[in-house]
């Protein structure tokens, strides 16, 4: 029997590595102006194989992709990074350290984010990434890194504020639940704040952005835990990532997802509704007059 008539499993339940590793293959194929039948023709593969290869619903090997990375003439660097990704795809969850610049795990961020027909993020201590202003944006980077470049910082603003073009499409949904503490915070002078939290209630007024307070005299709750985002897409697996000191973490596991899907309820039961919520951010920005 031939290689050409063995059945390769499907893989129900990718990696977060995989799936990137797969959206980077279709990215690469795609910039080189090649169809899938091109390719599959060109390494004597079948298009099916391709097909799946680009939507991670066959597990990767090594030696496909490094068929398909020689293919596309990806220079060596990119090309070993990519392939330790595919060595590395079996491991549960992802995380990385964060340095300066953009991260590996970041760019994936703004890649699943683009992605995605829906986000839910809680946060406890600012206002969410994709709906701060480039001002209190700044104001957050610097009083983490306070020895950080003009440069370097205006490459990170940048990046965030790139970030939220995914907002302007209106198939994808938006759920933002922040804790009042994180309004009430003074991350930066009056004025930041004052325009951040009136640009906050006016885009809460969008159609697809939703956003909801947890209100101080809620007390303790599941958000005390930490921050977190829920990912979820038209065809693949939803994903968790959470935000932390010095390491972030993509989490795709169903039973890891499951609890953060839990976790999410409990503190949006305790959060105010969506009209009292918008009230309560423009009375707190009035308080910054």
């Amino acid at each position: 029997m031939g290689y050409e008539h063995l059945r390769v499993p499907e893989n129900p339940n990718p990696g977060v590595r995989s799936r990137q590793v797969s959206n980077q293959l279709r990215q690469l194929r795609e910039s080189t102006g090649m169809t899938g039948v091109e390719v599959a023709k060109a390494l004597g593969m079948s298009q099916s194989k391709i097909s799946r290869l680009e939507t991670g619903s066959r597990p990767l090997r090594a030696d496909d992709v490094s068929a398909l990375l020689g293919l596309y003439k990806v220079p060596e660097r990119e090309r070993e990074k990519i392939l330790d990704q595919v060595r590395k795809s079996a491991e549960r969850g992802w995380w990385e350290s964060q340095g300066l610049g953009l991260p590996e795990l970041w760019k994936a961020l703004i890649d699943f984010e683009s992605r995605a027909t829906r986000i839910q993020n809680y946060e406890a201590l600012f206002i969410p990434g994709l709906l701060q202003t480039a001002e209190y944006t700044g104001a957050i980077i610097q009083g983490i890194n306070k020895t950080i470049s003009e440069a370097e910082l205006t490459n990170l603003v940048a990046s965030r504020m790139a970030r939220q073009a995914v907002l302007r499409r209106p198939h994808v949904q938006f759920l933002a639940v922040i804790d009042e503490g994180a309004l009430r915070r003074p991350i930066t002078e009056r004025g930041v704040m004052r325009r951040q939290l009136r640009q906050l209630a006016e885009t809460a007024e969008r159609p697809n952005i939703t956003v909801r307070v947890v209100p101080l005299q809620a007390g303790p709750h599941a958000g005390l835990r930490g921050a977190f985002a829920i990912l979820e897409f038209a065809e693949e697996p939803s994903l968790a990532f959470i935000e932390n000191h010095h390491v972030d973490m993509f989490l795709g596991e169903k039973e890891d997802v499951a609890a953060y899907r839990v976790a999410l309820g409990n503190i949006l039961n305790e959060a105010l509704q969506p009209a009292e919520s918008v009230e309560l951010i423009s009375k707190i920005a009035g308080e910054h007059e």
